[in-house]
């Protein structure tokens, strides 16, 4: 049997970390116990179990595996949206701008400046790039071979 934690089953469910914290503390996810202060939850056939409530609306967590992938969508226009920003006012704050990446994963739409594929890569946004490599999304490795340095980006969107 797989044992996953908090952070994997709202994934799996398609639900927020904090939702499924409060499921657990009601004691509605199957199987689930904490050890050493941390949630264990088992995978029935490859998904969590949640027990539906008494009252209230039904649950609208995923009741099965995604069909559909998760998709990593980067947004030009807000690129050159955010740089025609930073031009017109040089002492704009990163969190000033608007988000340009967009992670899609079913009915959600999550933005961010940076986002870690857990895997060999991640990607970042760099709308200060003082090296002069270039502004712009970067996918940037995060394991090479032992004993090579990691080139500074792979490639620039």
């Amino acid at each position: 049997m797989t044992i996953i934690g908090t952070r994997e089953a709202a994934f799996l469910l398609g639900i927020c970390c904090q939702r499924v914290r409060v499921l657990l503390a009601q004691g509605r996810i199957k199987g689930a116990y904490k050890r050493k202060g941390f949630w264990q939850i088992p995978l029935y056939n490859r998904m969590p179990v949640v027990i539906p409530g008494k009252r209230g609306p039904q649950g609208v967590w995923c009741k099965g595996l995604r069909q559909a992938p998760t998709r990593i969508h980067v947004n030009q226009r807000k690129i050159k949206a955010n740089g025609k920003r930073i031009k017109n006012d040089p002492l704009m704050t990163p969190e000033q701008l608007v988000p340009v990446i967009t992670m899609k994963a079913g009915e959600r739409n999550d933005l961010g400046y940076q986002m870690e594929i857990h895997g060999e890569c991640r990607i970042v946004y760099q709308p200060y790039n003082h090296k002069g490599v270039g502004k712009g999304v970067l996918v940037s490795p995060l394991l090479h071979r032992v004993g090579r340095k990691a080139p500074p980006y792979i490639n620039k969107c």
